[in-house]
C-alpha cells in the first residue's frame, strides 16, 4: 500500500479533482483492476491518490477536520485504506527526510555515483537509529549523539583510525628552522576508534595548555600529534596513557 500518481497507472479513468472538490471534502472515487489492486482518490484538502492489493474503503471512518469558512471542526468521511496508511506509514517518508537533512551535492557525469553515494548515506542512518536504540536501552539518561554529529564521527573514523602520519619526500639533510609558535587549536572530541587504534599517538613538546583528560585545572606540554589535544604525562599524573587505553 502507498500514494502514487495517476500517470504511472495505465487506462484508469478517475473521477477529476475538480469534480471531487464540487462534492465537498470527504468525497472520493475507487477502482479495482484484474489483479484485485483498488485505487482509490479521495479529496481532503486536495485529491490523494492511494494504491493497495489488501485493503479498500470500507469501513468508511470520520475524521476531525477544521472547516475556515464556518471556523469549527466538522467530521469528514475517511476511507479505510487512508486510516491504514497513516497509521503505518514513517519508515520511507522519514529516511527521505533523513537523507535531505545534511545532503552533500556533487555533480558527476557517471550516473552510478549517485547511486553509490545514496547507499553510503542509507547505511549511515541506519547505524545512527540502532545507535540510538541501543543506547536508550543502555543509557537512557544519556542524551544521544545528533546525526550530524554522529555523520562527522563517522566519517573522521573511517579517515583516520588505523592510519599512520606518512611524511612524503626524501629527509632533509638539516633540521628545519624554528617555525612561526602554533596557533590555538579548536577543541574538538577525539572519536574513540582514532584515540585507541594505537598507531602513531606519540608526545611531542609543545605550548603550555590545559589537560583535555584531566578533571582538576591542570596544564601540560605534552601534546598527542594525532589526536591534537594536550594530556598530563608526569610523576604524578598519566593521562596521555589513560587517554589512549583501550577498555
Amino acid at each position: 500500500m502507498g500514494t502514487l500518481r495517476m500517470n504511472r497507472v495505465k487506462d484508469c479513468n478517475m473521477m477529476d479533482e475538480k469534480d471531487l472538490k464540487k462534492k465537498g471534502r470527504g468525497s472520493m472515487d475507487f477502482r479495482v483492476n484484474q489483479d484485485n489492486n483498488i485505487i482509490v482518490r479521495w479529496f481532503d484538502n486536495k485529491a490523494v491518490n492511494l494504491l493497495s492489493s489488501f485493503v479498500g474503503i470500507e469501513p468508511v471512518g470520520n475524521v476531525k477536520r477544521w472547516d475556515r469558512k464556518s471556523k469549527t471542526h466538522i467530521m469528514v468521511p475517511r476511507p479505510a485504506i487512508v486510516e491504514t496508511y497513516n497509521k503505518f506509514m514513517g519508515g520511507v517518508d522519514l529516511l527521505d527526510m533523513l537523507c535531505a537533512l545534511y545532503k552533500f551535492s556533487f555533480k558527476s557525469r557517471r550516473w552510478y555515483m549517485y547511486i553509490w553515494w545514496h547507499t553510503v548515506t542509507v547505511a549511515v542512518i541506519n547505524a545512527w537509529n540502532l545507535y540510538r536504540r541501543d543506547q536508550k536501552k543502555l543509557e537512557p539518561r544519556m542524551k544521544p549523539m545528533t546525526l550530524r554529529r554522529f555523520q562527522a564521527s563517522v566519517g573522521t573514523s573511517l579517515t583516520s583510525a588505523g592510519k599512520g602520519k606518512i611524511k612524503c619526500g626524501r629527509p632533509l639533510s638539516s633540521p628545519e628552522p624554528d617555525a612561526t609558535p602554533p596557533r590555538k587549536r579548536p577543541n574538538s572530541s577525539v572519536p574513540p576508534d582514532v584515540r585507541k587504534d594505537g598507531i602513531d599517538h606519540f608526545p611531542t613538546w609543545e605550548t603550555r595548555q590545559r589537560c583535555k583528560h584531566c578533571t582538576g585545572n591542570h596544564f601540560s606540554h605534552v601534546y598527542c600529534g594525532k589526536c591534537k589535544v594536550h594530556l598530563c604525562l608526569n610523576k604524578d599524573r598519566n593521562c596521555f596513557f589513560a587517554y589512549h587505553k583501550a577498555k
